[in-house]
């Protein structure tokens, strides 16, 4: 694991130890060294980036942690199901909305994984 200061919340921020591409969406973070040798980093959206020399992309640590996924996505589930009692409609038809938006983006990346093996694979024949 890597450790960088991280810009915007002050604090230190747990990294895979993978430097990931500027371009290409991996990773939330731009990362770079300061004169010390330090790690420093700040959070973009994805398909945007800082004007930082030598910087690359880094996904926090939490995001391939083994068991740390299923249970953050379990309580935000969890979560969720508790609040659709007291919700107004108007904010169920909104989740809605926004789960099924999600839910394509699941699906999307499904897909592209699918093909990228499936081209994996016909390149090794």
């Amino acid at each position: 694991m890597w450790w960088a200061w991280g810009l915007h919340g002050k604090v230190w921020t747990p990294l895979v130890p993978e430097r990931y591409a500027l371009e290409g969406g991996v990773g939330l973070f731009q990362v770079w060294r300061d004169q010390h040798g330090g790690l420093l980093c700040k959070s973009w959206p994805p398909g945007q980036r800082g004007d930082m020399e030598q910087s690359w992309r880094g996904n926090h640590h939490n995001a391939k942690c083994g068991r740390w996924r299923d249970e953050v996505t379990a309580g935000l589930v969890r979560e969720v199901a508790a609040a659709l009692p007291v919700m107004e409609d108007r904010d169920l038809l909104a989740l809605g909305h926004r789960l099924r938006g999600l839910g394509d983006e699941i699906s999307g990346q499904i897909r592209r994984r699918a093909m990228e093996a499936g081209e994996d694979q016909e390149e090794q024949e």
